[in-house]
């Protein structure tokens, strides 16, 4: 069996700050959404495991000080949060109703999906709250009786695809306020996505922040509440 000392940390951390280098030299927004760090690293990382046949089990032992250091990450984003308070408290109101309306459309949509695909309870309990961070989606899928499994490979998926393309997408819609654009990407991408956020502008990285964790409040009140209800409308 091949030892995964050569893909733990060291090479883990080499790989993203050569891949964060390439992507910060790219002006092309098309380039530079496509060639996020985050996502090429953890793709480049999985083909590697999957074409040398290495057991994820002995990977994520070796790479267990970065898993260690995500909960760290996630507070440390309210440092932008600080830094850009003022401008935040002035939109607080707006941000929890944007982060209210996010919420509900997206428990709708996935319920509406469920019902045209015609899917098992199951399966569309696993969808109805993918727009926060990981453990809160456990705890909500879990309540509704979906897949905690399915729903947290989901969640991170959703976050990659922000972190890829939600900029660029606002962008092509019209929407250049950076205000505007950080609750959107922290209502529906979360942590993968804000952290993309912060790294494109402070500000939309700020409210990414609050809007996230606003989500994360907010949708383990709403969605218990509210899928059941149109689970039945409509399953």
């Amino acid at each position: 069996m091949i030892e995964l000392w050569w893909l733990s940390v060291p090479v883990i951390i080499s790989l993203f700050l050569g891949l964060k280098k390439l992507n910060s030299s790219l002006t092309n927004p098309l380039y530079k959404a496509l060639t996020n760090p985050v996502f090429i690293t953890i793709t480049l990382i999985g083909i590697l495991l999957v074409s040398l046949k290495l057991p994820y089990t002995q990977f994520a032992s070796h790479s267990q000080l970065l898993s260690s250091l995500l909960e760290p990450a996630i507070v440390a984003l309210a440092l932008p949060l600080y830094q850009q308070f003022v401008h935040v408290r002035k939109n607080f109101l707006l941000i929890v109703s944007s982060c209210t309306l996010g919420i509900i459309n997206a428990t709708f949509i996935a319920t509406l999906l469920s019902w045209a695909f015609s899917v098992e309870s199951q399966l569309a309990a696993s969808v109805a709250a993918l727009s926060v961070t990981t453990p809160i989606t456990l705890l909500v899928t879990d309540s509704l009786g979906g897949i905690a499994s399915l729903a947290a490979a989901m969640v991170i998926f959703i976050g990659l695809l922000g972190a890829l393309f939600a900029l660029l997408i606002l962008r092509l819609l019209g929407v250049h306020n950076h205000q505007a654009q950080g609750v959107a990407i922290g209502t529906a991408f979360h942590a993968i996505g804000t952290a993309a956020a912060l790294i494109e502008h402070p500000r939309i990285g700020a409210f990414a922040s609050v809007a996230m964790a606003l989500s994360a409040l907010l949708t383990a009140l709403i969605v218990p509440l509210l899928y059941p209800f149109l689970s039945q409308a409509l399953l």
